[in-house]
């Protein structure tokens, strides 16, 4: 059962994650060439960029038209709310696995199901946001490296994206374990039934 709750714990932490690396800005830091410091100028996420000035004010500009942005940022933007929206069930639907709760305690085999499935969906949006972020940072890389010599300024990861990057494995983790604990109690309650414990007594009295 401990184990079955950390494996929840995890993939609730990791929605969150996803959650606050979609919504907060700083997938993309633009930092000032030959500065180890990386100062930054400028910064953009999923849905706004923003722009310091050299009086420290902070200027920031949401993406009127989704036809416009870039291809990476658009293709982002549905991957990663769509490994939201699967977390988001299957956090709600391993709600009624989890051993600690009461629901579906008069089946236990569909209880356990339930976890499975929701440790299922907690994987699979794990993936996605994983896939996603890890090619979002390949191509900042690409172009920071590759074109060098023609640009001045250039992007650099941010924290944002290094965060959604980092809340894809719990997860990731937190599925699987979900999905380990249910396999193991499906196999018990399987054996359980194969070889059923008689309740009546061996000696029949007249």
């Amino acid at each position: 059962m401990a184990l079955q709750l950390f494996g929840y714990i995890m993939s609730v932490t990791g929605l969150c994650g996803l959650i606050l690396g979609t919504l907060t800005n700083k997938w993309k830091i633009i930092g000032q060439d030959n500065d180890e410091s990386m100062f930054v100028q400028k910064y953009e996420g999923l849905w706004m960029e923003c722009e310091i000035s050299s009086s420290s004010v902070m200027h920031c500009k949401f993406f009127n038209s989704l036809l416009h942005q870039a291809f990476e940022i658009q293709l982002a933007r549905v991957i990663m709310i769509i490994s939201i929206v699967i977390s988001s069930l299957g956090v709600l639907v391993a709600i009624f696995g989890l051993r600690c709760t009461r629901c579906l305690d008069e089946n236990k085999q569909s209880k356990d199901r339930a976890a499975f499935a929701g440790g299922i969906l907690s994987v699979c949006a794990g993936l996605f946001a994983l896939g996603i972020t890890s090619w979002f940072m390949y191509g900042i890389v690409d172009d920071f490296f590759g074109r060098q010599e023609y640009k001045k300024e250039r992007y650099v990861i941010g924290n944002s994206l290094i965060g959604a990057f980092v809340a894809s494995f719990p997860c990731l983790f937190g599925g699987v374990l979900l999905c380990a604990c249910s396999v193991t109690h499906l196999q018990s309650n399987k054996h359980l039934s194969k070889h059923p414990v008689s309740k009546t007594s061996g000696k029949e009295y007249v």
